[in-house]
C-alpha cells in the first residue's frame, strides 16, 4: 500500500498515448533504415544459401506466431479488465455495506444507548434525591435502572455477536457452525443439518472467519432464492492439509451460465477464497438443487481475537 504525506507528489502513472506514440516514430525510423539497407533483400539471400534447413519458411511462421500472440493479448486483457471491473464493483459493495453497517450501528447506539442511560440517569438522580418513607418509589426507580441494565446489554450482544461470533473466539469453527446453522433453520424453517469430520481443534482466525462468513452467505443464498426445504452443511479436514466445505441445498439449482455472470454474493465468496489459495466450485442443475465445493489449504495457527 501507497502512503503520500501532505505536500508531495504522486508517483506519475504511465501514459498509454506516449506508447502509441513512440510506436509511430520507431515504426517508419525502421522502415528508412531497412530501405538504406536493404535488409529484407540480405536476409532472402541468407536464407536461400540455407534451404536445406528450410529457413526461408520462419518468416512467415514467426508472423503467424506474432499474430496468435497478438490475438492472445487482446483476449486476455479482456479478460483482465472484465476482472478489474468486478473486483471495483464488490469493493465498492463492500464499502457500501461497511458504511450501511455503520449507520445502523450508530442509530442503535444513538436510539437505544441513548434513552437507556437517560432512563438510569433520571432513576439514578431521584433515588440520590429520594426522602425517608418514599420506599416505593425508590425500588420502583431501582427496578427501572435493572430493566434499562438488561436491555442495554442485550443491545450490546447484538451487536457483538453482528460484529464477530463470540462463540467463535469462545469455543470454536465447529461450535460456531453448528449453532449458526441452528439458528438459521429456527429462522427461516428449513431444515439444515451440520456435518463436520476432522475438523483440527485450533484454526488460524483468517481461516476460521472465512469458513463461517462462506457458510453464512451459502445459508442466505438458500434462503433467499434456492425454495429448498433441506440443506447440508458439510466440513472436514484431510490428510493432505486442505480443508474442504460443501454447503449443499435441494432447491431450484442455478440456469447454465449463472456461475460466470453471477452475484455479489458469489463475487464476495469467490474472492473470500481466493484470498486464501482455496478454490471454489458451483455444481448445480435446474429443478436439481446447488451444491457449493470449497478447498482451501490449511494455514499455519495464529492467535485469535482478544474477547
Amino acid at each position: 500500500m501507497e502512503h503520500y504525506q501532505l505536500g508531495a507528489r504522486a508517483p506519475a502513472r504511465p501514459r498509454p498515448g506516449r506508447a502509441v506514440l513512440l510506436a509511430c516514430l520507431l515504426a517508419p525510423a525502421f522502415f528508412l533504415l531497412a530501405a538504406r539497407l536493404d535488409l529484407s533483400e540480405r536476409l532472402g539471400r541468407a536464407l536461400l544459401d540455407q534451404e536445406h534447413w528450410q529457413l526461408d519458411e520462419l518468416a512467415l511462421s514467426l508472423l503467424l506466431l506474432a499474430l496468435a500472440l497478438a490475438g492472445f493479448a487482446v483476449w486476455r486483457g479482456r479478460q483482465v479488465a472484465a476482472l478489474l471491473a468486478q473486483n471495483r464493483a464488490l469493493t465498492q459493495r463492500l464499502l457500501r455495506a461497511q458504511e450501511d453497517e455503520r449507520c445502523a450501528l450508530a442509530r442503535e447506539l444513538h436510539d437505544e444507548v441513548g434513552q437507556n442511560c437517560t432512563a438510569i440517569r433520571a432513576a439514578a438522580s431521584y433515588i440520590l434525591r429520594a426522602r425517608d418513607g418514599d420506599q416505593a418509589n425508590v425500588q420502583a426507580c431501582a427496578a427501572s435502572i435493572a430493566r434499562s441494565s438488561e436491555a442495554l446489554h442485550a443491545m450490546v450482544r447484538s451487536m457483538l455477536r453482528r460484529l464477530r461470533p463470540p462463540v467463535l473466539d469462545s469455543l470454536g469453527l465447529e461450535p460456531a457452525l453448528q449453532a449458526l446453522c441452528d439458528s438459521w433453520a429456527q429462522q427461516h424453517g428449513i431444515a439444515c443439518h451440520f456435518a463436520p469430520q476432522a475438523i483440527p481443534a485450533e484454526l488460524d482466525d483468517g481461516t476460521a472467519i472465512a469458513i463461517y462468513r462462506l457458510v453464512q452467505e451459502g445459508l442466505t443464498n438458500v434462503a433467499r432464492h434456492a425454495g429448498a426445504d433441506r440443506a447440508t452443511v458439510e466440513l472436514r479436514a484431510d490428510a493432505h492439509g486442505s480443508l474442504h466445505l460443501a454447503i449443499e441445498d435441494n432447491g431450484h439449482g442455478l440456469r447454465q451460465g449463472a456461475t460466470q455472470q453471477g452475484g455479489f454474493g458469489m463475487l464476495g465468496m469467490r474472492e473470500r477464497v481466493a484470498g486464501l489459495r482455496g478454490h471454489i466450485h458451483w455444481i448445480s442443475a435446474l429443478g436439481r438443487g446447488l451444491r457449493i465445493e470449497v478447498a482451501m489449504p490449511l494455514a499455519a495457527g495464529a492467535p485469535r481475537c482478544a474477547a
